[in-house]
């Protein structure tokens, strides 16, 4: 019997934008994408597999990051080249290649929230979707025009997405906000926090302050 793991998404790692904003592979909603293709294979088990490398380009380090699933025979002969289209900008890129867009990332992040608030709910969507992809967005469309000229369809998609008593009601309650804040229980997120410094929390704490109220005010503003 043949067993092992096949290799759905090789490995991808973060990039940098021509504006040296680090720009780290959103691994589920890639994921949910080739679902999306390949629907007959949503039941199986799938397995991200995280590490950590520095990009060549300077000591930064980024996210290293791919998709394996249990052995299917159905998928034996899978090649993951077939559906490179769906993260192609994470991965090496040749010397003629045009620039990835990646101001218009935001597209991909909707439809996966879409689909998570289908399986799990809208707090977990919107914790997703707002709490983390919108601040980021936010954090990067500060300094680069590009991603803050696409702020104003990233804000038209979430209020199509969501009913205006979802969004009021994600920023009434007080809640966690990042990557770690829809996933991760009350535990795993101190434990988190534990590893920073004071300083770092201080900034992180600011930084997540300033964003949530821009956000606030963009997704709120019809209430003002």
């Amino acid at each position: 019997m043949t067993t092992g793991r096949i290799v759905i998404i090789p490995f991808l790692h973060g990039k940098l934008t021509v504006y040296g904003a680090l720009i780290e592979p959103d691994i589920h909603a890639i994921l949910e994408k080739w679902l999306e293709r390949h629907p007959e294979f949503r039941d199986l088990d799938f397995h991200v597999i995280r590490g950590k490398m520095h990009l060549e380009s300077g000591d930064i380090e980024t996210d290293l990051v791919r998709v394996t699933a249990d052995f299917n025979p159905d998928l034996a002969a899978y090649n993951p080249a077939k559906d490179a289209d769906l993260y192609e900008e994470f991965l090496a890129e040749e010397a003629d290649s045009p620039p990835p867009r990646f101001h218009t990332i935001w597209i991909e992040q909707c439809e996966a929230a879409q689909q998570i608030e289908a399986e799990h709910g809208d707090e977990k969507a919107l914790g997703y979707l707002i709490g983390e992809k919108l601040l980021n967005f936010l954090e990067v469309a500060e300094t680069n025009p590009e991603w803050r000229a696409e702020i104003p369809q990233f804000i038209a998609k979430i209020k199509e997405i969501f009913e205006p008593w979802q969004i009021a009601q994600f920023f009434e309650m007080p809640r966690r906000l990042g990557a770690l804040g829809h996933t991760a229980d009350e535990e795993g997120h101190e434990a988190l926090r534990s590893q920073l410094d004071e300083s770092e929390k201080v900034r992180e704490d600011a930084r997540n302050l300033m964003m949530i109220e821009w956000a606030r005010e963009l997704l709120m503003e019809d209430k003002a």
